[in-house]
């Protein structure tokens, strides 16, 4: 439920023009509250981050404090009903440049409306949906729910700035596909380079080893290995540098959009690891191969 017009008053401060009195709804997320909680019983409320301030410079101290409202309601035979509350400041939200967020539960809601003998059914609901990708199904699913015939709910979504946003972020994934393939084979080739220059350098150390009876394939895993120890450093160098950069977007951008727009998943992060090792396996089989067919006499006579 939603009721525009509402008048807050806490001493001398007061907040009036356009502040609307709501019912908390998975439409806000958990950041926007800066202290406290969110409402969770009936004589909760939640009041904004401005209006806390203006009322006290310590606008931290007022949680746990009471505060009385007013609003306008209607009751069944489309009267105006005053409707004058008094709660406990539970929480306090920053909507940023998004909404100022003024919210109690809507039981509590509910509650004081049957209290005024005013309407109490929900004026809108809020669906939560599970992918970006289902949000237009969803949205003429609910638009073909009807009552006696009729369409009992009109569904509002911005399904098209979100097409546009789809775009954007599919686009942006096939060029960052195609950089990270273009830097894998970087990757690989620097590997296969670094591996040979190994194997150049320690060829004597090689010969000593054959010497003292290394075989074949403990020369061969000897590289590998140093090959796939460079694979797991570079993807835990990787994973790192990932999250800071999706911890420092995600803080720069939430201001706007109330949203972490960059998620790394645990599958992203398996994948990471599983491709850095591949590819490191696969560049050094060349050169750990080539340092386990030199002669031993030969790689003893090496300079």
């Amino acid at each position: 439920a939603e009721f525009n017009g509402a008048v807050f008053k806490y001493g001398k401060a007061q907040s009036q023009a356009g502040t609307q009195v709501q019912a908390w709804s998975p439409i806000y997320a958990d950041k926007v509250i800066k202290a406290g909680h969110k409402p969770s019983g009936d004589n909760e409320i939640v009041i904004d981050k401005t209006f806390a301030q203006k009322a006290n410079k310590n606008w931290k101290s007022l949680i746990g404090k009471n505060i009385t409202y007013t609003y306008v309601a209607y009751n069944q035979n489309n009267q105006a009903v005053p409707v004058t509350l008094t709660m406990k400041i539970v929480g306090i939200t920053d909507g940023g440049q998004a909404d100022t967020v003024f919210a109690t539960t809507f039981a509590a809601m509910k509650k004081d409306l049957a209290k005024a003998n005013a309407m109490t059914e929900a004026n809108y609901l809020t669906l939560k949906v599970n992918d970006t990708e289902n949000v237009k199904s969803t949205v003429s699913a609910v638009n073909k729910i009807k009552d006696n015939g009729k369409q009992a709910v009109v569904a509002v979504s911005i399904g098209s700035v979100l097409d546009t946003i789809n775009t954007i972020t599919s686009l942006a994934s096939y060029v960052l596909a195609a950089i990270a393939g273009i830097l894998l084979i970087v990757s690989a080739i620097m590997i296969i380079v670094t591996t040979y220059m190994s194997v150049s350098e320690r060829t004597k150390e090689i010969g000593v080893l054959r010497a003292l009876g290394a075989r074949s394939k403990d020369i061969r895993g000897l590289f590998t290995n140093e090959a796939l120890l460079m694979g797991i450093i570079s993807a835990v160098l990787g994973i790192v540098t990932a999250y800071l950069g999706k911890f420092a977007m995600n803080a720069a951008l939430y201001g706007l959009i109330k949203f972490d727009i960059v998620q790394v998943s645990l599958g992203n992060v398996i994948f990471a690891v599983v491709i850095s090792l591949v590819i490191a396996l696969v560049a050094s089989f060349v050169p750990s191969r080539r340092a386990a067919n030199l002669n031993t006499i030969d790689a003893l006579a090496a300079d």
